[in-house]
């Protein structure tokens, strides 16, 4: 064991050494107690070799039921499953889900406690409309200090590299100051979040800064502007009626390392609640069955959705916020991993790498929580098991679970950019918002953190049934790929399988649910609805690009993006080939 550890010790993913040694140890010491019970009983009992091939036989036949209830479990969907009768493709090799004979939090049942412990006192703490922080504590007369988080979205790209700079420049960056009750505590307009600390006590505070009504509409400079004439583009018709011409808004959860199976598996809330937004009349959720990665890891996966490309060929390429950006929308994004996309995926593609990307296609960016040394060390290495945004435990901060602080600034975010019932006619102005989450729960080897995700997203989901925002938005929760490493990963063909498969679903408006049945039904030979047909053929996180293109173009889009969108039916009988898919990776 200390000679695998001095072998390889990192948390890369060519390295999970340390964790490699978790799961001999996981493994090694209670098979050898197995061994040695069965050994003592073998010499204390009368006829135990009988028993056992009882036991054997009895556990064999439960084991078998068990893994034929399974399969077929592997299957199912949301609203289907996967049809093997049509003349699509099918995964290779033989499919034998074994993990789910695990009962939940069997893989990492010895690492502690899955909740995150309270902190010692009660803080109060808010944010009014002007600014003023006003702070109360459970405990009368501690000292109350106040740490202003810095606002990351203008940062450069070399003060964003996750290895080395971006949580260091966040503590740097960090004001510490004493807050007194009988001081007004005025936050200057950028400052979207605070950590507020009594005593041994802290909690995080968010808002979202500047307000939208100081928000001016982002014009893009001539040398990056992303609006292109499209010389064959499709215009919504002002005769369908049941078109809506406003462009809608947009929401992307980004569940890393999630595959379809370990969804339904381990967020079981989740996916029943998001059964229940196919509400014909109002929106129509699809799922699809062979949503294929394109690459190992979130490196290609995410190129591909965020740029089109995976090797793109162009210098300084904007991810698909700034494509949105540059349209009038207002574009957010919330970073839960301490990192940044373009810094971190497409840095390389940046010569110059005093250019702030976020600045350029962002007009929020909530990063700096989650760089926090309470969560993502600031001392050695910060990927490792026990803490930071690969841990194989639960992942708190300030006696909450970490997404709770992300979801707490998107209710904020939605609250802000959406038009309020209260608000004048005249001053409900349409301004459709693009915002993207990264949700690092699923990016580990246990694949148990997941399970601590389930509440709070199951929570947004219907928060979102029931505000009525799904008539005018599209919401797409997914994985990149599925888990990538782990035992059922590194043993077993259903792991590879759940690998490739990563979880996709997407709510529709049902005017844009119409349209896209109408225009394919005048448009091609075949009659079924597109996202339907869809659900069982081979796709990839380019056709996720491409929707997100037309999206951003609504109501005139490029046929060409189209027609390589979720919105249109793809290829029957498609290969890897021609889905973009490495022979290699197929």
């Amino acid at each position: 064991m200390a000679g695998l550890y001095k072998y390889d010790h990192g948390e890369r993913f060519e390295q999970h050494g340390f964790y490699n040694l978790l799961v001999f140890l996981a493994i090694y010491i209670p098979l050898n107690l197995v061994l040695g019970g069965l050994y003592v009983l073998w010499r204390k009992v009368d006829k135990f070799p009988a028993y056992f091939a009882v036991a054997v036989l009895v556990g064999g036949i439960y084991v078998s039921i068990s893994l034929m209830h399974y399969r077929k479990v592997f299957d199912q969907g949301l609203r289907g499953s996967f049809d093997y009768s049509l003349d699509e493709c099918t995964w290779s090799g033989r499919n034998v889900p074994a993990i789910d004979l695990l009962p939940a939090g069997t893989q990492n049942f010895w690492a502690g406690s899955m909740h995150c412990k309270s902190e010692p006192q009660r803080i109060d703490a808010n944010i009014d409309e002007n600014g003023v922080l006003t702070v109360h504590c459970e405990t009368p007369g501690s000292n109350v200090l106040i740490d202003i988080l810095p606002e990351t979205r203008e940062w450069p790209l070399r003060d964003k590299d996750i290895w080395s700079t971006c949580n260091h420049m966040v503590i740097e960056r960090t004001q510490h100051l004493e807050y007194y009750n009988d001081i007004p505590f005025v936050l200057n307009d950028t400052t979207q979040t605070v950590v507020v600390r009594c005593g041994s006590s802290s909690t995080l505070v968010s808002r979202v800064a500047p307000s939208i009504s100081k928000l001016p509409v982002y014009t893009p400079p001539q040398d990056s502007d992303t609006r292109t004439p499209n010389t064959t583009s499709i215009r919504v018709s002002p005769d369908i009626l049941h078109s809506n011409r406003k462009s809608p808004n947009v929401i992307y959860l980004m569940l890393d390392a999630v595959s379809r199976r370990q969804f339904h598996r381990q967020l079981p809330h989740s996916a029943h609640i998001l059964r229940t937004l196919h509400q014909p009349g109002v929106s129509q959720i699809t799922e699809l069955f062979r949503y294929h990665s394109v690459g190992f890891s979130t490196d290609n996966n995410t190129k591909a959705m965020f740029l089109g490309d995976i090797y793109p060929k162009k210098r300084n390429t904007l991810p698909i916020w700034a494509y949105f950006r540059d349209r009038g929308y207002i574009t957010a994004r919330v970073e839960s991993g301490c990192e940044d996309w373009a810094k971190e995926y497409n840095g390389h593609n940046y010569p110059q790498q005093d250019f702030a990307v976020s600045n350029r296609s962002l007009d929020y960016e909530l990063t700096a929580p989650f760089c926090l040394p309470e969560f993502y060390p600031s001392v050695g290495n910060p990927f490792g098991n026990f803490k930071g945004p690969y841990s194989i435990i639960a992942r708190c901060l300030f006696g909450r679970y970490l997404h709770e602080w992300a979801f707490d600034y998107l209710y904020k975010l939605r609250r802000e950019l959406r038009p309020q019932p209260a608000m004048p006619q005249k001053a409900r102005k349409h301004r459709p918002y693009m915002i993207t989450v990264a949700l690092m729960e699923g990016h580990e080897g246990t694949g148990e953190v997941l399970r601590t995700l389930d509440d709070a997203l199951a929570a947004f989901i219907k928060d979102m049934r029931d505000s009525g925002e799904l008539d005018d938005t599209v919401l797409i929760i997914g994985g990149d790929h599925g888990l990538h490493m782990g035992l059922n990963f590194a043993y077993t063909q259903n792991g590879r399988i759940e690998h490739q498969n990563p979880f996709f679903a997407m709510s529709v408006p049902e005017w844009l649910h119409q349209f896209a049945g109408d225009y394919q039904a005048n448009n091609n030979q075949e009659q079924a609805h597109p996202l339907a047909l869809n659900e069982q053929r081979l796709t990839t996180p380019f056709e996720l690009h491409h929707t997100f293109r037309v999206l951003a173009e609504w109501p005139e889009f490029s046929s060409d993006s189209w027609k390589r969108s979720l919105f249109y039916a793809q290829k029957k009988g498609r290969t890897c080939d021609e889905a973009g898919i490495g022979a290699g990776f197929c």
